[in-house]
């Protein structure tokens, strides 16, 4: 089996979604391991269930393989395709197998697999299906037919070369329908050959004879394509074309035959044709290099959409993270020349750490951005200050306006309810995103409005908020307007083609709103503006007038404690112990998780209060230094408190580092709140 390993993200789900949605047959991925769960399936595939939409297709079938074949054909199926691909190069299989539609009505389809390696599930198929029970019932009843006739013959001729005449009659009947058949005894291996293709014909292939399947596999050695003709080799045998009929009823594979010089596409199906005296194996050959060719160009358009949305993506991300780069490096620069303005210089430094704060939750999103495409991706709620986030979005996007000379206005007058458990950063992405579309498609001299309202309370005591941006831009035509929601997706006219689209975009915009229980919608008229609404209900949060002042207590405890730092970047060391020492923390740095351990294990129990442990670093790593620090004998070393600090923020990298015997796990770059109450929470509480 080929060990090729695919990337599955947000730009090849984009590109699956994409050109499934344009398939007129049904096209499905899943995963290989038990239970054999669904990625995807496009609506040629509800067809062919006789479902309505996906929820009606889940509904009947689990969303699982084993759910949409016929109870009584699986094990057979999923044995077949097994082993199909584990002798087969290039990882492909044919099944033929029952399905029940939703009106229970039992149908025959054709599958054709392949297999590949993800990166994120694993080993996968992709598969394509159609309806075959048409041509299926076509060909049995021929088949019927062709057996009542040899059973006639028999009954007349008796045995007066019966064989010959009565198998040569199905051969030449089914002959319409392939470039070659052959009638085989599968005893003694004699055969003889019926083609109506005279380009296979002129292959010089023996048409009668004796010791059938070693005549074919040396004339394969010099007439099949030599990239497939080991793979042939492999399932071409008496034996196992016989145990695969005697499995699965029909024998199938594909190769390559040269015909004229030219690689063709060939499909061979055997089966296996008994009376009451014999048996014989009919054997077709059909020319299928139209579909094949159809299936190349299909992964050609695949990989041609894969650097599409490769391209787009990469775009897109740039102007995302431009917006706030823009800012901080901008005030960054204000800051410096206004060192004598303390007023100046501490709101240039607010304005930064406004925009640094939206830049770490975009960086976040393009790093795990897969987790929004397959609903991974949670809410982080907390009490948060609405205030706040309208002042973050305000210095974001009032310099963008400044740049391009649109008047921008900011409105919260009629919210009273400042302060909600929600998610404030999914809260502000959604409204710069917007925002920032709304300035980036608005003309110089235009402007644009960006208006928060509460609405009222809701039946269960939350408080409905409506926030509105509106513009006098350009516009979104009737055509464009139903795909405005769509991934990666941008109305086609010159004004917009000049602009750069949002990385995130109005899709992942959505769907986060969709996530916080929201509604988005938009108006817009050509060539007069848009605008765009957003409703949410929020949670009020009323603030603990105690907790102020029991931050405060725990904070003063940390006076006096000493914690070693284990970080091998001289910057993030001396960020990380300047907000320690305001806290009256004693910092001890290690350069590497070597040293840390080492330096841990030479002090007396009870030295260092906490240890802070970055993961990547060289000579040791943070996981190794942990693991060597809870191995030394006494109770200290099991229980000092050993905090990780890492860029690595995945959850399987917080497991990992929990695993390695690790307390808590911070991201950096860090919060300071977050980093001070982590310390309280295994040195104060504990």
């Amino acid at each position: 089996m080929a060990n090729k390993v695919f990337q599955m993200n947000d730009q090849t789900a984009f590109m699956i979604r994409e050109l499934g949605g344009h398939m007129p047959g049904g096209f499905f991925i899943y995963k290989a391991e038990e239970p054999e769960e669904l990625l995807y399936a496009n609506k040629p595939v509800f067809d062919i269930y006789g479902c309505d939409d996906l929820e009606d297709f889940k509904k009947l079938t689990g969303y699982t393989f084993r759910g949409m074949v016929h109870p009584e054909d699986y094990r057979r199926i999923s044995d077949s395709v097994a082993e199909q691909i584990d002798a087969s190069d290039d990882n492909m299989d044919y099944v033929e197998y029952r399905i029940i539609r939703k009106d229970g009505a039992v149908r025959r389809v054709d599958d054709y697999g392949h297999y590949l390696e993800t990166d994120v599930y694993g080993g996968v198929y992709t598969v394509f299906i159609s309806d075959i029970t048409e041509k299926h019932e076509r060909i049995v009843s021929e088949l019927e037919g062709h057996k009542a006739t040899i059973d006639t013959l028999n009954e007349t001729i008796g045995r007066m070369d019966a064989d010959h005449l009565t198998f040569s009659s199905v051969a030449q009947a089914l002959a319409g329908d392939y470039f070659s058949i052959y009638v085989v005894d599968p005893d003694t291996e004699a055969f003889v050959e019926y083609s109506s293709s005279e380009e296979y014909k002129n292959l010089g292939i023996e048409t009668q004879g004796a010791n059938f399947f070693e005549l074919s596999r040396r004339n394969m050695e010099t007439l099949i394509y030599p990239e497939d003709r080991e793979r042939f080799m492999a399932v071409f045998s008496r034996e196992r074309v016989l145990k695969i009929i005697e499995r699965d009823g029909h024998f199938t594979t594909k190769y390559r035959l040269m015909l004229n010089g030219i690689p063709t596409y060939v499909s061979m199906k055997a089966t296996l044709l008994e009376n009451r005296n014999e048996r014989r194996l009919i054997i077709g050959l059909t020319n299928i290099d139209a579909q094949m060719k159809r299936e190349e160009e299909f992964r050609k358009h695949m990989a041609e959409a894969r650097t599409r949305a490769k391209n787009d993506f990469l775009a897109n991300m740039s102007h995302d993270i431009r917006t706030p780069m823009n800012a901080i490096v901008g005030y960054t620069n204000i800051a410096k020349s206004h060192w004598d303005e303390p007023e100046v210089v501490a709101d240039a430094l607010d304005k930064i750490g406004s925009s640094s704060h939206f830049l770490l939750s975009l960086i976040n999103d393009i790093l795990d951005i897969s987790k929004i495409e397959s609903g991974k991706m949670q809410l982080s709620l907390a009490a948060c200050d609405l205030r706040d986030i309208f002042r973050r979005i305000e210095d974001i996007t009032a310099r963008q306006a400044k740049n391009k000379s649109i008047t921008i206005t900011y409105s919260h007058d009629t919210v009273h309810h400042y302060k909600v458990m929600a998610d404030d950063l999914r809260i502000e992405q959604v409204l710069i995103n917007i925002t920032g579309n709304a300035i980036k498609y608005t003309p110089e001299g235009k402007s644009v409005e960006l208006i928060a309202e509460e609405l009222g309370a809701t039946e269960d005591k939350k408080i409905k908020y409506r926030f509105i941006v509106r513009d006098t831009g350009i516009g979104i035509s009737k055509e464009y307007l139903p795909h405005i929601f769509e991934s990666f997706t941008r109305e086609e006219k010159t004004t917009v083609n000049r602009v750069q689209g949002t990385g995130l975009g109005l899709a992942i915009t959505a769907k986060v709103v969709e996530m916080m229980g929201g509604v988005i919608s938009v108006k817009s008229k050509q060539g007069e503006g848009s605008e765009f609404t957003v409703e949410l209900a929020l949670e009020p949060s009323e603030p603990d007038e105690n907790t102020a002042e029991a931050n405060e207590i725990q904070y003063a405890a940390l006076n006096g404690k000493r914690v070693l730092l284990v970080e091998d970047n001289a910057i993030n060391a001396e960020i990380a112990t300047i907000v320690l020492e305001q806290y009256g923390i004693a910092v001890d740095h290690a350069e590497n998780g070597r040293i840390g351990a080492d330096k841990v294990k030479n002090v007396e129990a009870g030295y260092y209060s906490a240890v802070l442990m970055d993961i990547q670093m060289p000579v040791m790593n943070g996981y190794e230094a942990t693991r060597a620090i809870r191995s030394l004998p006494g109770e200290y070393y099991r229980t000092l408190p050993i905090i990780a600090m890492s860029a690595n923020a995945y959850d399987e990298d917080i497991r990992a580092s929990l695993d390695s015997g690790m307390n808590a796990h911070i991201a950096k770059p860090f919060q300071p709140d977050d980093l001070i109450k982590t310390l309280c929470r295994y040195i104060v509480d504990q």
